[in-house]
């Protein structure tokens, strides 16, 4: 059976105690993680991508609120389901306001353990079937593009064959020389735009709002910057990414290089780990 991973975020610790033990009886399969302000809740949810969230509501510095809002601005955290647990925000307005913010459920203190458990088991249920439909969502994304590179490099193998036979045959012939440059000029256009646009209406349909965000935050990223941080993003490796674009593997390193520039990333932080987060 698999271990279901809970991040519990209270600056009381005596609730997550009470939280854990109530769980932990009723189905000892369970992962806590535990944190005791927003700000920590956080890093801990990026670190360990849990599968569910409990977040007090009124905890010091950066509050339950504020905590689902920045939870859910991450493209590496805001998949996770989040309740809201509040002992004196219990009004039809506050808990619209919690469910605004992003929270999925909420849970009442004092904490009814019924309650507590039927509400756990809700969250996971959602969770295992999110986690199961974005696992597929990305592969098949990985499939297209190993697909899209498989036809690239067919087709640059094609355009080398014809550039051969316009050498042999073509100073014989001017007007066979001229439709062979015609046809792979075609092939090569095919290359670099067309089988791209399939790719990339995939990739939005999967992951949406990544384009706004990251053009939101740095708006001075060209197209084909953009195209180089949808793939890198994939982790994909610099052959795989210099057939894609149709470039060679040193213009990949450089465009890399200027990308990173562009996003302010230092030495050592990892690119594709970075651009997760939109």
């Amino acid at each position: 059976m698999q271990t279901k991973k809970i991040l519990l975020i209270d600056d009381e610790p005596t609730i997550i105690n009470s939280i854990i033990d109530i769980l932990e009886k009723e189905d000892g399969n369970y992962l806590f993680y535990q944190a005791t302000n927003g700000l920590s809740g956080i890093m801990a949810a990026e670190l360990h991508q849990p599968q569910i969230i409990i977040t007090d509501w009124e905890m010091p510095g950066l509050s339950g609120i504020g905590t689902i809002k920045r939870l859910k601005e991450s493209e590496i955290t805001k998949h996770i389901p989040v309740i809201m647990l509040t002992g004196k925000m219990t009004s039809s307005e506050n808990l619209k306001t919690a469910l605004d913010a992003g929270a999925i459920d909420f849970i009442r203190k004092p904490i009814d353990r019924i309650e507590l458990i039927a509400r756990t088991k809700s969250m996971l249920i959602l969770a295992s079937y999110y986690n199961n439909t974005i696992k597929l969502k990305n592969q098949e994304l990985s499939s297209t593009a190993i697909n899209l590179v498989k036809n690239n490099e067919e087709r640059i193998e094609l355009i080398k064959t014809i550039k051969e036979i316009d050498e042999v045959f073509g100073k014989r012939n001017k007007k066979l020389s001229e439709k062979l440059k015609t046809i792979y000029k075609q092939i090569s256009y095919n290359i670099g735009a067309d089988a791209w646009y399939q790719f990339e209406d995939y990739f939005k349909k999967t992951h949406p709002s990544f384009f706004h965000n990251l053009s939101l935050k740095f708006e001075n990223l060209s197209s084909a910057e953009l195209k180089l941080a949808v793939l890198a993003r994939m982790q994909l490796s610099s052959k795989d990414i210099a057939s894609i674009m149709y470039i060679s593997k040193d213009s990949v390193k450089t465009a890399r290089s200027r990308l990173r520039k562009k996003l302010n990333l230092d030495r050592n932080e990892n690119l594709s780990v970075f651009l997760l987060q939109f």
